[in-house]
Formats: C-alpha cells, sequence, structure tokens
C-alpha cells in the first residue's frame, strides 16, 4: 500500500468557491489514483489554470458528480511568452499525451499555449481518443454569442463589437480576434449555404485594399469576408471583418470589430500570492493602486462601444467584480467573459458527451483532484486561495 502524507491547510474561502470545511487538508501522492479515464484534464504554463481547474472541481461537487480533475502546470518550461510559437505548440502536445490516458476530455488555460497549439499543434486534433478546448477558442465564443448587435447609422450595417484585454504578447498575437473572425464567418457562412472566403485586406492611398491576388477572386462582385487590422503604438490594435457584396438575414451582423488591449500593468499584478489575502480576496492595496487603470481602460472601451469583455488572462478575473461596476451594463447582460468559468463548463459538458457514449464505464464512487507540476510548485497560499475542499499534489503524471 502506498503510503500518502498529509498536511494540514488553514481554510479560506477562494474566488471560485464558499468556504472550504474546518477539515480540509492536502494530500501528496507519486501518481495520480485514477482509473477507466475518469478525469478531466486542464493543462497551463504555470500556475493561473489553476482557477479554471477549480472552478471545474467546484461545478462537480455541486453537481454532485464523482470525477476528477487533474491540473498539470509546465513550470519548468516559464515563460511560454518568450518562445517561438512552434516550441510552444510541440510542450503542448506533449502535455496531451501524457494527460489522456487518464483524460479523454483536457482543456488548455494558457492563452498563449491557445494560441501556438491552434496553429502547430498536432495531438487531440483528431478528437478520436481525447478531445481538446482552448481557452481562447471557448472565450471567444462567448463573447461572439453575448455581444450585442449595434447599428452602424452612417454605414447602414450591423456590427458586434468585442473588447478584449490581455498580456502584451497575447494582444499581440490577437489570437482572440483571429477565432471571433472565425466564428462571424461560420454564422454567415451556414446562413449563405457555402464557405465564404476570407480575404486580407490593408490600408492604401486609395482606402483598404485586398491583398489576395487579383484572378484568385472577383473583389467587385464575389461575396467575401473582408479583413483588417490596425496596430497601434503599443501591443494591441483593432481587428474588423465584414462581408461585402452580400446583405446577411437581419438577426446577424454585417461586421465584427475585436479591441484588443494590452493590459501591461494588470499584468504585473497577476501573481495571486502577492495580491490576494488570506481569504482569497484582492488586497485594498492592490486594488487601490489598480483603481485608476482599471477606470482608464473601462472607459476607453466603453468609448469604442463595446458589448462584450473577454478578459483573456486568467489571472485578471480577481478583478471581474471591478469591471462589473465600472461597466454595469455589460454585467447585467452577461457581457463579461470569464475565461476559467467558461472553459470550465465546457470540458464539463464534454465530458458529459463522453459519459453519454461510454455507458458501460464504472464511475467512481471516490474522486480528488489532482494538481502536478512540472518544476516549481506555488507556495501554499496559492492553494489556499483556490478555496477548494479537497486537494491532491501528485509528483509526475
Amino acid at each position: 500500500m502506498k503510503t500518502v502524507k498529509t498536511t494540514a491547510v488553514v481554510p479560506a474561502p477562494g474566488p471560485v468557491s464558499g468556504p472550504p470545511s474546518d477539515d480540509w487538508r492536502v494530500e501528496s501522492v507519486p501518481t495520480p489514483r485514477i482509473s477507466a479515464r475518469q478525469a478531466i484534464g486542464v493543462f497551463d504554463s504555470g500556475s493561473g489554470g489553476m482557477v479554471a481547474a477549480a472552478f471545474l472541481a467546484r461545478i462537480l461537487a455541486d453537481n454532485r458528480q464523482a470525477a476528477s480533475v487533474v491540473f498539470f502546470g509546465d513550470t519548468a518550461n516559464l515563460p511560454y511568452g518568450t518562445k517561438e510559437q512552434e516550441v510552444v505548440a510541440g510542450l503542448s502536445d506533449s502535455i496531451i499525451e501524457r494527460l489522456s490516458p487518464l483524460c479523454p476530455v483536457i482543456g488548455i488555460a494558457c492563452n498563449t499555449a491557445s494560441a501556438a497549439w491552434a496553429h502547430f499543434g498536432r495531438a487531440g486534433k483528431s478528437g478520436e481518443n481525447v478531445r481538446v478546448f482552448s481557452v481562447v477558442r471557448t472565450a471567444a465564443e462567448q463573447a461572439y454569442q453575448r455581444a450585442r448587435i449595434g447599428l452602424d447609422p452612417d454605414m447602414k450595417r450591423r456590427r458586434k463589437t468585442i473588447g478584449v484585454l490581455g498580456t502584451q504578447l497575447t494582444a499581440s498575437i490577437q489570437s482572440h480576434a483571429e477565432q471571433i473572425v472565425e466564428l462571424h464567418r461560420e454564422a454567415l457562412s451556414g446562413a449563405i449555404g457555402h464557405q465564404l472566403p476570407l480575404v486580407p485586406y490593408t490600408f492604401g492611398s486609395n482606402g483598404i485594399l485586398p491583398q489576395l491576388p487579383p484572378e484568385l477572386i472577383d473583389y467587385t462582385r464575389t461575396p467575401h469576408m473582408a479583413v483588417i487590422r490596425e496596430d497601434e503604438n503599443s501591443p494591441g490594435g483593432t481587428t474588423r471583418a465584414g462581408i461585402r457584396h452580400w446583405e446577411p438575414p437581419a438577426h446577424l451582423p454585417h461586421d465584427v470589430e475585436i479591441v484588443a488591449r494590452d493590459a501591461q500593468q494588470l499584468v504585473a499584478a497577476v501573481d495571486v500570492i502577492h495580491i490576494l489575502d488570506g481569504e482569497g480576496r484582492v488586497k485594498p492595496e492592490y486594488r487601490d493602486r489598480l483603481k485608476d487603470y482599471l477606470r482608464e481602460s473601462s472607459r476607453e472601451l466603453l468609448s469604442r462601444k463595446v458589448t462584450a469583455l473577454i478578459l483573456g488572462c486568467t489571472h485578471f478575473e480577481y478583478f471581474e467584480q471591478d469591471f462589473a461596476r465600472l461597466m454595469p451594463t455589460l454585467a447585467a447582460r452577461n457581457g463579461i467573459v470569464s475565461p476559467s468559468g467558461a472553459l470550465a463548463c465546457t470540458l464539463l459538458d464534454a465530458f458529459d458527451d463522453y459519459l453519454r457514449g461510454h455507458p458501460v464505464r464504472p464511475v467512481a464512487a471516490q474522486h480528488a483532484n489532482y494538481f502536478g507540476f512540472s518544476g516549481n510548485r506555488p507556495p501554499p497560499e496559492g492553494f489556499k486561495a483556490l478555496g477548494m475542499e479537497r486537494l491532491t499534489l501528485y509528483d509526475r503524471l
């Protein structure tokens, strides 16, 4: 029988659950004790994805579902943001392959890894043995669904405008914009009955000009999706995509506009170990320090008429209530998208689909939530802030 080491942890309510019970404890085991693929996997380049894993564990507990969560933080290879996308995709593939024997459903909680895997990853792309979901795609889907359609009275065109606050790399890559543009193309292609061409445009002396050779498409008559990106002085920019030479049905917009902003001052405060108190709340000094910045960011996004906002870093969600106070109309319309919550719900739905397709598999009466890291683990405060009732640390997959 394996020896289980048990360490007492001071109970503390986290940002994604109610107060844990007084006898809440952390266990340490060599490997996750899971059989029959009864777990949902989540991974990140560091510890930020623990927020999504904690959301998921809380939902499973509330629904009394006997399934485990396995989180893996690739802290030995930090930071992902300074690496080539092909390298990050390779790291993501390796993690997916290691998680898939335990987990039929896996979520990529890292924005950078999500973008790199979407472009260059291979593991899980077929969907045969494991289904992989990225936090970027999931957040983009929710934002596109929730954004309201506004009318541009001058151009007589309907538009959805979506804001994204992210890290410097996320803002530079524009990965959310790429996914939202593709979602818009899918919606309009479904309505017109065929796949619309996606054509990049750029600014020229006579307005915006298509960048594909004219012999490929008759730009003056053929319906197509025009995409243009306007960069700015700092990382970030505005991406616009709209239909040309076709009038979509009234329930669909002509255009989408994605306003991405580099929330660098928030990036400086994303370490939950420092910004959270013992009860999992943002410390008043950090809230005061960032108050003006949050207000200015919200004001600019509102001036751009955004009707949905993606908090494009898992740690930014600790400031979700602040954004809700500053953007009450968006909050009332459920327009502030929590990537961790969105990913958790998507993973749970996919796991339910898996169980329906494999009804003969046993469901364990006992379950645990496993957290492991390739390098350094967060200090105890990082786990306390999650506010989960049970936590098991493992050494290796």
